[in-house]
């Protein structure tokens, strides 16, 4: 399992000659989308799929993902996250133990894909990307400075709902991630307790507090 699953993805591809406009506009998009995840409570179920530098090595995994404004639960098969704003608990089933940690803003990037959004949109210079949709927004993300994360992101983002379609992350080993959201359900109802770890649900579980 790879960060996000421990990890989320975008991909950007460099375009040259975007005018200034073009560039606000799209800017635009993702601003609205990061605002409307902070007033509405949403659901997606998910798919995440890595493949390494040689295209041969892939896995991936799928699960579910409720999100309201900072708070968020992530639901897989293996492991389980809760985030309650500043307190992360993320459950291993295999070893039925929980662990909990205040994650950094980096760390929240990892389970999170709007953190991922919000955390790099001033570091980055936004742009609308070549590759065309007829459905999707594409926009695409390209770090102002190297860094040892990613050298593009690619966020696609659906023209009439403006619902998050996929993220695709290129790393700086040349594998890549994509993260594609389906059933995507907006302003559900979803009381703050649900973004807390309930130890009561899981018997003879082990809490490693990192905190």
């Amino acid at each position: 399992m790879t960060r996000f699953t421990y990890s989320i993805a975008v991909l950007i591809f460099s375009i040259l000659g975007l005018s200034a406009q073009n560039n606000t506009d799209a800017e635009n998009v993702i601003n609205n989308l990061l605002s409307s995840v902070k007033t509405n409570a949403i659901k997606t179920s998910f798919r995440l799929s890595v493949t390494e530098k040689n295209t041969v090595n892939s896995h991936s995994s799928s699960g579910t993902f409720t999100l309201k404004a900072n708070k968020f639960v992530l639901e897989m098969d293996e492991m389980q996250a809760w985030f309650d704003g500043k307190t992360q608990w993320a459950y291993m089933a295999q070893n039925n133990e929980v662990s909990i940690t205040e994650p950094t803003e980096k760390e929240l990037a990892e389970t999170n894909p709007m953190a991922i959004l919000s955390g790099y949109k001033t570091k980055t210079v936004i742009r609308f990307s070549k590759t065309k949709s007829t459905n999707n927004y594409v926009v695409e993300m390209i770090p102002k400075v190297k860094n040892n994360d990613f050298t593009k992101i690619e966020i696609q983002v659906n023209k009439t709902t403006g619902n998050l379609v996929s993220i695709k992350l290129f790393s700086k080993n040349s594998s890549t991630t994509l993260l594609t959201l389906t059933n995507y359900q907006k302003g559900i109802k979803v009381s703050d307790d649900v973004f807390v770890f309930n130890k009561a649900r899981f018997k003879g579980v082990t809490v490693n507090d990192l905190r």
